[in-house]
C-alpha cells in the first residue's frame, strides 16, 4: 500500500492499516467493482428515526440508526453516498451495520431530490453542493450534541466531503464540526474522472450510472434546464445540459473546473484518509499521486494495488476492507485527541 502525504505517513507511523488482499473470485478491478451488484444487497436498515436538515430548497432527509448497546460511545458517523446511489446502497448499509456494531450512531444522508429527500427537496444535486453536507453536519451536531462526529464519503460523496473540508470545515468546536474523514474511491478531478468513466471499455459502467441519474432526475422541472433527463445518454450530457445550467456554470467544463476537490485538498486541516485502488476502472489513480496533499496535516491518500471502485472485498472478512481501515483510522484519531 502506498501512502501519499507527509502528514499522513507521520500520523500512521505507529498504526498500520490492515493490508488489503483481494478475495477469490473477486480478482481484478472490474470484478471487485461488480461484486457489489452480483451479490445480494444486505437487508435494508429500518431507521430508528429520521431527521431533516434545512437547505435552501427544503430539507435533506437523514436516516438515523443507533447501536443496541445503551452504553454508546458518543460517536456519530455521517455516511454520504455516491452518484446514482442512496441511503440503502449496499456499501452504505454495510458500513452502517459495521459501525453500529462498534458503538457508533450512524446518519445516512440522501442528496436533495433523491430517495426520502425527494419528499422534502428538489433535484438536481451536484458534486460541488457542499452547503447541503454542511447543513446535515449542523443538524447532526444539534441532534447529538455530546457526540464526536466522523465523516465517510463514497465515490461522489467522497468528492463532496473532500471539497467541503478543503473549503474550510465549520469552525472548531462549533456545532457539526468533523473530527476525522475517510473517503473511498472519490473522484478528485471531475474532468479526468468523467473521461475515464466514459471510455469505450467502460460502456457498461457508464450506462449503469446514466440510468441511475435518469431515475434521480425523473420529472425534473427547472427554469434553466431546457432538456429532459430521459434524453441524456452520457454523464457528460447530464453535466452539460442539466447540472451546469441548474447551478449557474457556463458548461460541463466550467462545472468540472469549479466543483472539483482537486485544487483544495492541500487546505484540508483535519485528519483525512482518502482510500483508492490503483485498478479502479472509474477514477484515475494518477490524480491521487499528483494531488498536493497537505504537508503538516495528517491528510492524504492510501493507494492499494487492487480493490476496484468502492470494492475492497478482502480475504478473511465478509466486510469490505475499507470499513476495517476506517475503523482503525477513526480510532487513531480519537486516541490523538
Amino acid at each position: 500500500m502506498d501512502l501519499i502525504g507527509t502528514g499522513l505517513r507521520r500520523f500512521l507511523s505507529s498504526t498500520k492499516l490492515p493490508p488489503f488482499k483481494p478475495r477469490f473470485p473477486w480478482i481484478g478491478g472490474d470484478l471487485q467493482t461488480l461484486r457489489n451488484s452480483f451479490v445480494a444487497t444486505p437487508p435494508s436498515l429500518a431507521p430508528c428515526e429520521r431527521i431533516l436538515a434545512p437547505i435552501d430548497v427544503g430539507a435533506i432527509n437523514v436516516a438515523v440508526n443507533h447501536p443496541e448497546d445503551s452504553a454508546a460511545l458518543n460517536r456519530a458517523l455521517v455516511l454520504v453516498h455516491g452518484l446514482g446511489g442512496g441511503e440503502d446502497s449496499s456499501y452504505m448499509v454495510s458500513a452502517a451495520r459495521t459501525f453500529l456494531s462498534y458503538g457508533y450512531s450512524v446518519y445516512r444522508m440522501s442528496y436533495r431530490g433523491v430517495g426520502p429527500s425527494a419528499e422534502t427537496s428538489e433535484a438536481p444535486y451536484s458534486a460541488g453542493l457542499t452547503s447541503d453536507l454542511r447543513a446535515v453536519l449542523r443538524r447532526v451536531g444539534k441532534h447529538a450534541p455530546e457526540s464526536t462526529i466522523y465523516l465517510m464519503g463514497f465515490s461522489l460523496g467522497g468528492q463532496l466531503s473532500l471539497r467541503m473540508l478543503g473549503e474550510g470545515d465549520v469552525p472548531e468546536n462549533a456545532v457539526g464540526a468533523v473530527t476525522a474523514c475517510v473517503t473511498i474511491s472519490a473522484p478528485l478531478d471531475l474532468a479526468t474522472s468523467q473521461k475515464k468513466l466514459e471510455r469505450r471499455r467502460n460502456h457498461f459502467y457508464s450506462r449503469y450510472v446514466v440510468n441511475n441519474m435518469k431515475n434521480d432526475f425523473a420529472g425534473l422541472i427547472h427554469p434553466r434546464v431546457k432538456v429532459a433527463p430521459e434524453e441524456m445518454t452520457s454523464v457528460w450530457d447530464f453535466d452539460q445540459h442539466i447540472i451546469a445550467p441548474a447551478f449557474g456554470f457556463r458548461d460541463a467544463a466550467d462545472y468540472y473546473a469549479r466543483a472539483s476537490c482537486f485544487p483544495l485538498v492541500s487546505r484540508i486541516d483535519i485528519p483525512t484518509l482518502a482510500l483508492h485502488s490503483a485498478d479502479d476502472p472509474w477514477i484515475p489513480v494518477e490524480d491521487y499521486r499528483r494531488a498536493a496533499w497537505p504537508e503538516n496535516t495528517p491528510a492524504g491518500a492510501a493507494i492499494t494495488p487492487s480493490g476496484g471502485h468502492v470494492g475492497f472485498h478482502a480475504i478473511g472478512s465478509k466486510r469490505p476492507w475499507h470499513e476495517h481501515a476506517a475503523l482503525e483510522f477513526f480510532a487513531r484519531c480519537t486516541d490523538r485527541k
